[in-house]
Order: C-alpha cells, then structure tokens, then sequence
C-alpha cells in the first residue's frame, strides 16, 4: 500500500473561501466527501451544500479546505491512474459528478 506523503496544497482559484462537504446518507453509515463549495461564509456554504448534497443526506459536515490537509499517494501524485492514462477530468465528466445526486 502507498503512503500518503504528498500534501496537495495547490490553491483552487477561488474568489471566496473553499468548504469541503462530507455527508452521511444513513445514520450507519461512514462520512463521505461528496464534493466542495464556494462560500463567504459557514452559513452560506451550508445552504449551497444542502441544496447540492443533502437531499438524502442525516449528516452534512463542512470543513474549510484552507485548513483541511489533504494527502495523496505517489500514484496519485504522478496524474495518472492505473491504467496509465491522464486522470484529469473534462468538464462534462465534473459536472456529472457534481451533480449526480439531481438525477435521482
């Protein structure tokens, strides 16, 4: 297994702070990141988060992304996935993801 050693620090270019959103769907289950918001404020990426992903969500934690350490794999680090291939993502692929809990 690879360590995480490789802090991903690279700023998002936001215009306002980064809130990274976790939910849990079922009170048994584990906490999930499910994506991030863009908001001022807690309140106001609290409202953006619950709109985008708490349909079914019991639990919505946020936690802003300038004081969240984030860890990845050489792997990872590198760009590619297995496979070898680039694993950046177009845009209709982010926005599928994004918005994946709309469609059911």
């Amino acid at each position: 297994m690879e360590e995480f050693d490789h802090e991903v620090d690279a700023p998002r270019g936001a215009t306002s702070r980064e809130w990274e959103v976790f939910v849990r769907e079922e009170t048994a289950d584990p906490l999930a990141h499910v994506g991030s918001v863009s908001a001022p404020s807690a309140d106001i990426a609290r409202e953006q988060a619950a709109s985008l992903f708490g349909r079914t969500a019991v639990t919505l934690w946020l936690c802003p992304a300038d004081e969240t350490h984030r860890y990845q794999t050489d792997e990872a680090a590198l760009g590619s996935g297995a496979t070898g291939e680039d694993a950046t993502m177009s845009v209709d692929e982010m926005e599928s993801e994004t918005l994946r809990g709309e469609n059911g």
